[in-house]
């Protein structure tokens, strides 16, 4: 089965920067191709890759309130927004009204998406996104196995996100479910070994459509600006230390020049992963969708990454290829 957002994502790594934002100067792309949400900036995991598991987000936390989720329902229908994820700085499914928000933004033509740690997702839960029916699901993991898990994932149990994944997969047969879900893995790894990486395959290969293994990457973060005690700080800067990526920025931007992400509060950032406001254009209860795409602060940061003054922007500062957008 092919991943329902897999025509948004060719469109987003066809061409480059320069040929997109002189797109986006001319009048020919004048809307993002998706967005991302955050429905809360709040998680029940402590992760030590995460800026809001250590604690050093500093912008305040909350959850997405009705007024910015009619905005965006609103916003998507106005201008026919092929694809929403419901993604970001926190544990979406925290939000006590996740799934009524799901159904109204598919309610107006959207293709949904979800990232979550799976935790809070029982049975009944599932029934409900399958029933939407919700497009596609990633579950993250971390690691390979029980132990890698929890050297990094504080908060939740390998052996139990494996099974809620496989009871979403075999429920989604079992009431043959139309249309699919489509159901991804996500792990990323920090030096983990070939027998550990060949059983997490060996666990995930047939509970899912399709699985990714990247690079847990760490050398963005600030450990001493980070809420944890000394002993968790030297683990992570023993970790900085061992990290191996390609130290290469992105070849297609597709943060900025194809999609906006707008936060629990409403407020629009460029970046993904602006967890504190570095990259904002405005905010939606203020500026509607076409309006933030568009905007003098959306074009300023374009500018800077074409003509490639990474080091002007905090969040391209340190945004290096490592785990390519998939379809």
């Amino acid at each position: 089965m092919e991943n329902p957002f897999s025509e948004i994502y060719r469109l987003c790594n066809d061409g480059s920067n320069v040929d997109k934002y002189r797109m986006i100067r001319e009048g020919e792309i004048v809307l993002p191709r998706y967005l991302d949400v955050e429905l809360t900036n709040l998680c029940n995991f402590h992760c030590r890759f995460c800026p809001t598991g250590t604690k050093s987000v500093n912008r305040v936390k909350g959850y997405m309130p009705d007024a910015v989720v009619d905005a965006l329902v609103a916003n998507v229908k106005k201008y026919h927004i092929p694809g929403v994820r419901f993604i970001r700085w926190g544990e979406p499914t925290m939000h006590p009204k996740f799934v009524e928000i799901l159904k109204k933004v598919k309610s107006v033509g959207a293709k949904i998406h979800i990232n979550t740690n799976g935790s809070i997702l029982d049975e009944g839960k599932i029934r409900e996104l399958l029933d939407i029916p919700l497009d596609s699901i990633k579950f993250s993991f971390q690691g390979a196995d029980e132990d890698t898990y929890q050297e990094m994932r504080q908060g939740g149990e390998y052996l139990h996100l494996l099974s809620t994944v496989k009871l979403m997969y075999n429920l989604q047969r079992r009431t043959l479910c139309t249309p699919h879900t489509y159901i991804q893995i996500s792990t990323t790894l920090t030096g983990e070994t070939a027998e550990q990486v060949e059983s997490f395959k060996h666990d995930v290969g047939n509970i899912c459509d399709f699985y990714n293994i990247g690079y847990t990457k760490l050398n963005h973060l600030d450990v001493d600006k980070m809420d944890i005690s000394e002993v968790e700080k030297e683990k992570i800067r023993v970790l900085q230390q061992q990290e191996t990526i390609h130290s290469n920025y992105r070849k297609i931007c597709y943060e900025a020049f194809d999609k906006l992400s707008i936060n629990w509060n409403g407020d629009v950032t460029l970046c993904c992963s602006d967890y504190d406001n570095f990259m904002l254009v405005g905010n939606l209860l203020d500026m509607d969708i076409k309006e933030l795409f568009n905007s003098h602060a959306a074009d300023a940061y374009r500018q800077m990454i074409v003509n490639g003054e990474y080091g002007r922007i905090k969040c391209c500062s340190t945004c290096y290829e490592t785990v390519p957008l998939v379809e």
